[in-house]
């Protein structure tokens, strides 16, 4: 099991270091960082209207989507 894991990290850093241009690289960061911002700002905006319910799920896909970006980072400068 560790060894599959190893490998398919392996595949997949080789596959965002050698096969990705650098504009790709900007690209899908770009869109990763800017959407995990946009939704812990409307989880930010959700928590100060008084009278509006907390939006979990904007503070959890923000959460996700900045951890695919740090996956994607690793890989691609190991």
């Amino acid at each position: 099991m560790k060894s599959t894991l190893l490998n398919l990290w392996d595949r997949f850093s080789l596959w965002v270091s050698v096969e990705w241009s650098t504009t790709t690289y900007i690209i899908v960061s770009s869109l990763l960082g800017v959407g995990a911002l946009l939704l812990l700002l409307s989880y930010l905006k959700g928590n100060f209207n008084k009278g509006k319910k907390i939006q979990w799920a904007n503070l959890i896909l923000a959460i996700l989507l900045l951890g695919a970006l740090a996956v994607v980072s690793m890989a691609r400068f190991r």
